[in-house]
């Protein structure tokens, strides 16, 4: 189980560790002050809440950077960048409101706090990445994988997984159609040897390298995959590029087909729905006066409907619902929308256009600040959509789209969960993300969500929202 479940507990130890630096460093000032080598006025019961509110701010900040999800396959040198602008931001906050509750701490304190606490957490990346090497070279999560083709792609995912074991990858061999010449000297398996060898390898993951999203003539994979319990992932550099301008670094493909985890499944569905009820709320109730003015200003410009309704789904033939927005378009948009197709900027399923003469006055500055997307925390409150997600596209966009069955068939886990008010996408460029790229994005997600990775996308999508990136 824990074998299985390896990159969870890591994920448990990282923050234990972190904590435990944390408390070090406050250990570190306590002394002095015993010793009285510093002198300030900040009573014992102060500095221990000051320690616990430091501790509390900085394991949130990390998480919405990602380093806690990511520690378990990032490189060191990433792992003490995500954690340095982790720790700058939780010294400011913790700097103001010292300054606001005038606590009092002396400079001297500060200062010996911050610099001893730099290192210990530098200490404390490094610990853990020997930990995880040790665990690793015990079997904890290694994943025993198969490589698809013997190409080139082929080859240089082999290297990198063996220079990188960190992200815990263990080649066994290749898939060929046939067998031939292998640079590697791994066996080479054919269509009729998969089965097998996936049993006696313990094989839990096979890796497509594709420019493209597609099965390369390998098909029948996905049917194995589907009997043997294995995951079917594609590599394409494409993605890669997409993740790390989302700021997910991480090289370990798309998911195109996995093993259903009902319990994991079950419980990661109860705690994100918690989640969403709560958090659309609470940020309702602190955003009520906006919902104010732009119904006051949407009503001045062009009357009635304030909002906008729509038919949306996650999946061409999947759940749909009645998706709404603040209305930002003059009320005849649809009909003019026809009259626009040629002027489309966007690709595939997506219409997307700069200027688009269909939109308001105040629906320009409503989409530039994202307020247009406000009114889907109803959609959240009741259960249609999530605050992180997929996104979710008009039908009509789904009946416009040219992709092959083969196409719809390898991304229908897109429909697995809520379609989201935010997402990878939204992160990545918004209006600037291609029909494909925001597929390949969403399937990401889906595999990988949790809280930790939706504190991270929310944390994200807040200077995105601020800036107008990628919006029109």
């Amino acid at each position: 189980m824990l074998k299985r479940n390896w990159k969870i507990a890591f994920v448990i130890i990282s923050q234990l560790i972190d904590v435990l630096a944390i408390w070090a460093g406050g250990f570190v000032i306590f002394s002095l002050k015993w010793s009285e080598t510093i002198h300030y006025i900040t009573p014992d019961e102060n500095l221990l809440i000051g320690f616990t509110f430091f501790t509390a701010i900085y394991l949130l900040i990390a998480s919405m950077l990602g380093l806690y999800r990511g520690s378990f396959h990032l490189s060191l040198r990433l792992q003490n960048l995500i954690t340095a602008r982790a720790f700058v931001i939780t010294v400011l906050i913790s700097l103001a409101v010292n300054s606001f509750a005038q606590a009092f701490v002396g400079k001297n304190s500060v200062i010996t706090f911050v610099l001893s606490l730099a290192v210990l957490l530098l200490v404390a990346r490094f610990f853990l990445k020997l930990i995880n090497l040790y665990f690793q070279r015990l079997g904890y999560g290694v994943h025993n994988s198969l490589i698809v083709g013997v190409d080139k792609d082929a080859e240089k995912l082999f290297y990198r997984f063996s220079t990188f074991p960190e992200l815990g990858y263990k080649t066994k061999g290749f898939i060929v159609k046939e067998k031939g010449l292998d640079p590697t000297d791994l066996p080479q398996y054919t269509q009729e040897d998969i089965t097998h060898v996936v049993a006696t390898k313990n094989i839990d993951r096979i890796f497509i390298p594709s420019t493209e999203f597609s099965l390369n003539g390998y098909s029948y994979l996905k049917s194995i995959s589907h009997k043997s319990n294995v995951k079917l992932k594609i590599i394409s550099p494409h993605a890669e590029d997409l993740l790390k301008i989302s700021r997910i670094y991480d090289i370990a493909g798309i998911t195109i087909s996995a093993p259903i985890r009902s319990r994991v499944k079950i419980l990661k569905s109860i705690s994100k729905r918690t989640f969403d009820i709560i958090a659309s709320s609470i940020i309702i109730l602190l955003l009520s006066p906006i919902f104010l003015i732009t119904i006051v200003a949407n009503y001045l410009e062009s009357g009635r409907p304030i909002f906008f309704m729509q038919r949306r789904g996650a999946m061409k033939g999947g759940y749909e619902f009645d998706f709404i927005k603040f209305r930002s378009m003059v009320t005849n948009a649809e009909q003019i929308k026809q009259e626009l197709m040629d002027k489309n900027e966007s690709d595939g399923a997506l219409f997307k256009m700069k200027n688009d003469p269909r939109v308001t006055r105040v629906g320009k500055i409503i989409r530039k600040l994202s307020i247009d997307e406000l009114p889907q925390l109803f959609n959240v409150l009741k259960g249609d959509m999530s605050l992180v997600g997929p996104r979710p596209l008009p039908l009509k966009d789904f009946e416009r789209a040219t992709e092959s069955d083969e196409f719809w068939d390898a991304i229908k886990e897109r429909g697995s969960v809520k379609p989201g008010m935010t997402g990878l996408w939204q992160i990545s460029g918004r209006s600037e993300i291609k029909f494909r790229d925001m597929i390949l994005l969403d399937l990401y997600y889906v595999e990988n969500q949790s809280l930790l990775f939706d504190l991270e996308i929310l944390f994200e999508t807040i200077p995105v929202v601020a800036f107008g990136r990628g919006a029109y």
